[in-house]
């Protein structure tokens, strides 16, 4: 099957972490993928990650995204476009990822031309309607959505018979020898670790005086990992006050990330409640390591339930981080749903639940093509 993408890649987003878990098991599989990926700003793109030959940079993301992110970019360049790439071929199937951040307006004077003889599919990133009129000016053969809650927003402006609802993917459970991980890592056998990393991590600073509580009754670490220069000076700043804070710097693949989980004893997340339909794709990309994963009780993870440890407030943060250090019941419990969930849901079954529906969506298309019109049956030209 010859499947093409727009997508970000090797991008530190959810979008990116999303394509990358369902287009390297396509690969693996013998599909032959083209990747439309967008020139990324250094901030948000891991740069010593080399793209894969099947990967093309040609085109900038929306003008309006950059602007709003532009705290995170930190640049404004002119718009481009490069058509080219996207009519050198014909695919079976052509996937857009996150429609309202790509450059709709350019998009769209070649979508036509990509549509001629292929099934098209929207992949569902949004967490609202939005508010761009360009957004509705595309029509898709099929659109994925992850759960329910976006299905309900969504068929407000789709017909519902288009609409599939396909998990988040899962990176496969993968559980690593903490003693062996830690050595690698260069971090010590007698301490707790807890992990955070990204550009996020400037959310957790709040966090430091109870995670400072729990250090008095249990020596620990709060090790946070990212390639954001802009919180390096920040966290040696506060490391003065708060000597359990190990910062490193980098941006690891997956298999180093694996490592750093397996090193420690919970990963911390704390992201606010959002007014839109949000997912954690961090949460299921690490779930896999099996190393628990301990998360504010914000929307990002209402959909998952004992797979991941939940705090209200810092009071219960303090208490849920005791009980995972002493390694209390709710650990190996979280391990277990974590295990069945990610088995459900890896990437490798939910790469094959997408080309399901693209060898449906081609059927369809065939059988359409070859019905013939009434004119025909009735021998008019």
């Amino acid at each position: 099957m010859k499947i093409g993408m727009m997508t970000r890649w090797n991008s530190a987003c959810g979008v990116s972490v999303h394509a990358e878990l369902i287009g390297r098991e396509w690969v693996s599989r013998g599909h032959e993928l083209k990747i439309f990926a967008p020139i990324e700003y250094s901030e948000t793109v891991n740069i010593e990650l080399q793209d894969e030959d099947y990967v093309t940079r040609c085109y900038r993301l929306d003008g309006y995204y950059r602007k709003k992110k532009a705290y995170m970019y930190r640049a404004q360049e002119p718009p481009y476009f490069d058509p080219e790439p996207f009519l050198q071929d014909d695919y079976d199937v052509f996937v857009i990822q996150n429609l309202e951040i790509m450059p709709m307006k350019e998009l769209l004077k070649i979508y036509p031309e990509i549509r001629k003889g292929t099934s098209t599919v929207f992949v569902v990133h949004e967490g609202r309607l939005p508010d761009d009129p360009l957004f509705y000016k595309f029509d898709f053969d099929a659109v994925v959505c992850f759960d329910e809650r976006y299905k309900n927003f969504l068929k407000k402006i789709y017909p519902e018979e288009k609409i599939h609802i396909i998990p988040y993917p899962c990176y496969p459970p993968i559980e690593g020898d903490k003693a062996i991980a830690r050595e690698k890592l260069k971090l010590p056998e007698d301490l707790a670790v807890i992990f955070n990393y990204g550009i996020g991590i400037f959310r957790h600073l709040h966090l430091l005086p109870s995670i400072k509580r729990v250090a008095k009754k249990y020596p620990l670490r709060f090790l946070v990992l990212t390639d954001h220069p802009d919180w390096y000076e920040l966290f040696d700043t506060v490391k003065q006050k708060y000597d359990f804070v190990d910062l490193r710097r980098g941006a690891p693949e997956i298999q180093e990330l694996y490592e750093y989980l397996s090193a420690s004893d919970a990963l911390l997340f704390h992201k606010d409640h959002s007014p839109n339909v949000v997912v954690s794709s961090s949460a299921y990309l690490c779930m896999g390591s099996l190393c628990p994963i301990i998360a504010y009780d914000s929307n990002y993870f209402e959909t998952l339930d004992k797979e991941v440890i939940k705090y209200r407030s810092l009071i219960e943060l303090e208490e849920k981080l005791e009980s995972i250090i002493k390694g209390d019941e709710i650990v190996e419990e979280t391990k277990q749903a974590a295990k069945r969930y990610v088995e459900l849901n890896s990437s490798e079954k939910i790469a094959e639940k997408f080309l399901q529906l693209f060898e449906n969506l081609i059927l369809s298309k065939q059988v359409i093509l070859s019905t013939p019109t009434l004119q025909e049956k009735h021998g008019v030209a």
